[in-house]
């Protein structure tokens, strides 16, 4: 390898591995901030997994919950009813749309979806952190459940 080619190796393995990265760095807190926010819903989370999305304030969780755990989570969140075949879709929607198809997507049974944007105080967590919106994709069939959040700005 040429002395000008290593820098470009160099260059590109470190691009490769940030967002490996950026997701370890960060997955503990996330997982820390959802189980805080389902709290406040009196929900405890079951199969909690998370993961950042590429290198954004954006992020996934999958976890497991009941009907009526999803209920309260909707009510103490004040989060909205989304209707896919809306048009236009709500803003909260649009935006969560960069964090990718919801983690539910692809499952067969009953979807249904809520959301909530615009730095609701409902998202706010007693940490200081805030979400600046929330979409949760509950699978009523099989009680997979979806929550995708986008952290806001300090």
């Amino acid at each position: 390898m040429t002395v000008l080619h290593l820098p470009c190796a160099l260059t590109l393995l470190l691009l490769a591995g940030c967002q490996p990265l950026w997701n370890a760095a960060n997955q503990s807190a996330l997982k820390a901030d959802v189980r805080a926010l389902l709290k406040k819903a009196a929900v405890e989370p079951q199969h909690l997994a998370c993961r950042m999305v590429d290198l954004t304030r954006n992020a996934t969780c999958t976890l497991r919950m009941s009907s009526s755990e999803t209920a309260s989570v909707v009510r103490t969140l004040a989060l909205k009813s989304i209707q896919r075949s809306s048009s236009p879709p709500a803003p909260h929607a649009q935006r969560m749309e960069l964090a990718g198809r919801s983690c539910v997507a692809g499952t067969t049974g009953s979807i249904i979806t809520f959301g909530l944007g615009n730095r609701p105080g409902s998202l706010r967590l007693s940490s200081g952190t805030a979400f600046e919106s929330l979409m949760l994709s509950f699978n009523q069939s099989t009680g997979q459940a979806c929550v995708q959040v986008s952290y806001a700005y300090g």
